[in-house]
Parts: C-alpha cells; structure tokens; sequence
C-alpha cells in the first residue's frame, strides 16, 4: 500500500522515546519497568497509560500505590497530572477534577464515594484512590481493577502483597478489556545493599515472550490498517471500500484485544533510551559525579553487585526504623492541588511540650538530626542538612520553618568537638546555628532558646562509638534506651548507617571508614557519613558510654571466668 506524506496540519505530532512507544504498543495487562534517571516514567509511561486505562475502562476505579502517603502527595501523583497537562493533552475541569465531585454532566462511577479529599474523577466515571504501604487503612474497603506505582523499589514485597486482594473488580463490567486485574509499576534499579526491594525483577518469569512478539506483530498490522482508513477517508474514497476497510480494522482490534489479555512485559533499560532528549552531557555530567557503581545502577540500570563489607553499625536492622511517624491527621487537611507544607504537625511521635535534641556535624556539609528520648525508646524524628553555597543560616530556616508549630522551643544541641574549635578562628559553628535558631534573617527572635550542650568536650572515639551504637543497636543492656529512627524522615541517615563501613588503622583499632565524605556534593547526603557523625554527637554521651563500657567490661570477665 502507497502512503504519500502526511502534513504538519493533519498530524498530533508528540515527541516519545522508543521504550514509551514499545509500551504504547505492546499495552501489556501487566508492566514491570526498570528505567535509568531521565526515562520519563511518570511524566511520559505512566502518564499516558493510565489515560489508556481510563479510556478502555470507563466508569472503574483504581489506584496509585507508594510507599508513603506524603509521597504520593507531595510527588508521584503530582509527577503523573504534570505529565497529563503537559505531554497528554490531559486537563483538569475538562477531562479530569481532584478532591471534588465530578461535573455534574460527568458520568458517575460504578462505585460510590461519599468523600471526594485526595481523589481524582475523570470525565468518563472513573476513579483513582490512593493507597500506600504506610497507611494500610487506605486500602480497607477499596475495590480497584489497576494498580499504579512509581519507586516501585521503596515498596517492600511483603507488604505489597497485602495490598493485592484490592485488585478484585466486577469481571462482567471490566473482563473485556485486557487491562482489568493489571498493574503497572515503574522504578530505577533497586539496591539490595541499602535496603531497596528489587521484587520487580521476579516479575520476569511472568513474561511469556512470544506473546509479546504476537503481540507486537499484531499491533503493527492493526496500525497499518489505521493508516489505510484514515487515507482513504481523506481521501473520500468510495464508501463500500471505507467500510471493508473498518470491517477489516474491527476483527484486528478484537484479535489484538484477545492476545494482550493477561499479558505481562518486564524490561530494563538505561538512561540512553532518552539520549536524544536528554544531550551526552547529561551523561558525561552524571559520569563525572557518580561512582561506576552508581552510574552502572542509576543510569545504566545494571543490578549493584558490591562486595558485603562488614558494617560500622553491625547490630542495625529493620526493626531500628519506624515507617508510621506521619501524623495523618495533619496531612488529610490539604488537597491534591494544594501546596502542602511538611513542618513537625505532621510528625506523629513527636511530643510538641517536650523540649527537642539535636545532633550537629559541621564540614563539607552540615547535617543535624532531631530527637527526643521518650520512656524506653529514643526516637530520632526529623534530619535536615545544607550543601555548599547554602550554609548555617540556611540549615537554620530549614529548622525554624519545619518546627514552627512545636510548643516547648528549646533546643538541647549535641555538637562536633572541631565546632568549638572554629571559634579561635572567629567562626564558632555551634554558636553562628544557636544565634540563627534564635534569631531569624530578619533580625527578629523565634522564640528558640538553644542550649550547646559540647562545650569544651573532647573526641569520642571511634570505638566508643562503634560500642555503644551496638551495645544499644542490640538492646543487650536495658539502661540504654531503645534506638528507633524515622525510616523517611530520616532517610539520608539511614543510607548512611546501612553502608557505613567497619575498618582498622594501622595500630589495628577499629575505626569508622570515612571515604564517601569527599565525594562530589550531589552525593554526600546519601552516601557520606556527615549524617552518622551527627547522630554520633546526639547519642554518645558520657553516661550512656560508660554504660556500655561498663556491660563490655563485665562480659569481658564473665569470660575469663570460664
């Protein structure tokens, strides 16, 4: 068949990388991707699938999947209706509404909502809730046809699956269309080292790869026969010849429908699917800042294969980190659209008539971690930090604006040594962040009172604190409280703990290896140990040390004992 060339007037013309357009094509029931930063996952792949899903299922529900509530608020969902406007043609109060009622000339679900907050309605009856591992109660009730999720590899398996008996919609309204009962999560590549869940990839042997080929052999003819219709209807061909035409187009839709059902594709691919749009200088950049190992996994999305190095924080595990800390009484007041403010409201354990504690470390990157020790437990609720340019004055607004709510406003700050020592210099660290907590860029008090609680103290040693931390990490002693932290308040903290590694000098003491703290700077909130020497000045105090002194040392002779 001869096709002369189509005009600009005639074409919707879209840019698409050609992983979205193998997607677009393929319309798999089931998608599991691995793709490298810049793939457009949510602005481009999700985007445009979850319109197909609305378009072949009208009037059903379903649902964006995360790992927190406040992420899928303040990131994927937002993340997803950006590419709706932008890329989909896709827009609010023509084709879609969030946390209101449809129009009232809309079609209604199948399913009735007497609440609308942190919904959005489509103009064809459809629904989408939100549901996220954190919040299990987002799930109770709820009947979906499709899940959708971004960083699918904050989701931890054993938990998702307590999410898919929602996946259980009416098969005589939806059964038709091969989306019904799918799911479509998207993530870079997982890394196990840190505690990543790479459950996608078992995902793999779902895949039967000559149905996908069928299916892609199918598509292509169904396409060729689209373009033969929409020529010959420009062309005002005669009209027996249209009709032979879609007659023809409608027995390849049905045999293309029937081939997708229950289909699954897993894929990986890097960054380089997106090169045209992205420049090499993305990639000489991210080359240029990132290790081999990162760029191989972040970018090339090839699986992290380091050797297990004995760990720093031997006793850390899971159980060391909470993942209920949001108060989501707090964050139900805001709306999709709004601009949500996180500030310690949303925190749940955080006791506001309780004055909080800091841990500070000062150097390439300033790093402070909040807590409070509450009964048995000592919680580290919130970490902050500020990279080169931003500076102590920075790190100080970040404090002032998240606690602003917080009743009892004292500080009691745990502080590096070499602090103190910047004051023979003029440049007191511990006294420039207790003066711009007190008082803000304007001059005026905040109603902080910062009380340094370091002055004049000495080093803590590398093996004081490689005691203690496992002596407490491993609640061998119960006069030492139990360490819980904040599993996303805290993240950049718990990177840091979990791939911290254990060394020895030359005189064979153990000691904290702390090479990630001269890496380029996008990489040092993550991968450095600025966040673990700030947690190391909050929790090394002088009585906590010698209990755990205390507890070796009687360990020490219950063995020479024997």
């Amino acid at each position: 068949m001869s096709q002369r060339k189509i005009t600009k007037q005639e074409a919707d013309i879209r840019y698409s990388n050609w992983i979205a357009t193998l997607i677009d094509i393929i319309k798999p029931t089931n998608l599991y991707l691995y793709g490298g930063r810049g793939v457009s996952k949510s602005t481009e792949i999700l985007a445009k699938r979850t319109i197909d899903v609305i378009y072949d299922m009208p009037r059903a529900s379903f649902a964006f999947v995360a790992d927190t509530y406040v992420n899928l608020l303040t990131n994927i969902v937002p993340a997803i209706i950006h590419g709706w406007e932008t890329r989909q043609n896709f827009f609010e109060n023509v084709h879609y509404v969030v946390d209101k009622p449809p129009l009232p000339h809309w079609k209604t679900s199948y399913i009735k909502t007497f609440s609308y907050k942190h919904t959005i309605s489509t103009f064809n009856g459809c629904k989408f809730f939100l549901i996220s591992l954190d919040r299990p109660s987002t799930a109770a009730g709820i009947s979906v046809v499709h899940h959708f999720g971004d960083e699918a590899k904050y989701l931890l398996e054993s938990k998702l699956r307590k999410l898919f008996p929602t996946l259980r919609g009416d098969y005589m309204l939806y059964g038709k269309s091969h989306y019904f009962m799918g799911q479509t999560f998207c993530s870079d590549m997982a890394d196990p080292s840190i505690k990543e869940d790479d459950w996608m990839l078992r995902m793999e042997k779902n895949m039967d790869k000559q149905q996908i080929i069928k299916i892609i052999q199918t598509a292509i003819v169904l396409n060729e026969i689209n373009w033969e219709l929409f020529y010959a209807e420009k062309e005002q061909a005669d009209p027996v010849k249209i009709e032979l035409i879609k007659r023809k187009q409608k027995r390849w839709m049905e045999r293309l429908g029937m081939i997708r059902q229950n289909s699954t594709f897993f894929y990986i691919v890097s960054s380089f699917a997106n090169a045209d749009i992205l420049t090499l200088k993305y990639f000489e950049n991210l080359l240029a800042t990132l290790t081999f190992e990162e760029f191989k996994t972040s970018v090339l999305s090839i699986r992290k294969t380091l050797e297990k190095s004995a760990r720093f924080y031997g006793n850390l595990s899971d159980k060391h980190f909470y993942d209920d800390g949001y108060n989501h009484e707090y964050y139900d007041q805001f709306g999709l659209s709004d601009n949500i403010t996180q500030v310690s409201s949303g925190l749940k354990y955080i006791i506001p008539d309780k004055p909080l504690e800091g841990g500070l470390d000062a150097g390439n990157m300033f790093s402070l971690v909040i807590g409070q020790e509450q009964g048995r437990n000592y919680r580290v609720l919130k970490g902050m930090y500020t990279i080169t340019p931003e500076s102590i004055r920075e790190l100080a607004n970040k404090f002032i604006t998240f606690f602003e709510p917080h009743k009892r406003k004292i500080l009691y700050l745990y502080h590096d040594r070499s602090t103190n020592q910047y004051a023979k210099m003029g440049r007191d660290m511990a006294s420039l962040i207790k003066h711009d907590i007190e008082i803000d860029a304007q001059g005026k008090r905040t109603g902080w009172l910062v009380q340094l609680m370091n002055v004049g103290q000495g080093n803590i040693l590398h093996y004081d604190e490689y005691l203690l931390m496992n002596v407490m990490m491993g609640e061998k002693d119960k006069r030492l409280p139990n360490l819980l932290i904040d599993k996303y308040e805290c993240k950049e903290l718990k990177s840091q703990l979990e791939i911290c590694p254990l060394g020895k000098n030359a005189k064979g003491q153990i000691i904290k290896i702390k090479k990630g703290d001269h890496l380029p700077s996008k990489r040092l909130a993550m991968e450095s140990t600025n966040f673990t020497d700030a947690l190391k000045y909050l929790i090394c105090r002088p009585k906590w040390i010698a209990i755990a002194k205390q507890r070796q040392n009687s360990v020490s002779s219950d063995v020479n004992i024997r």
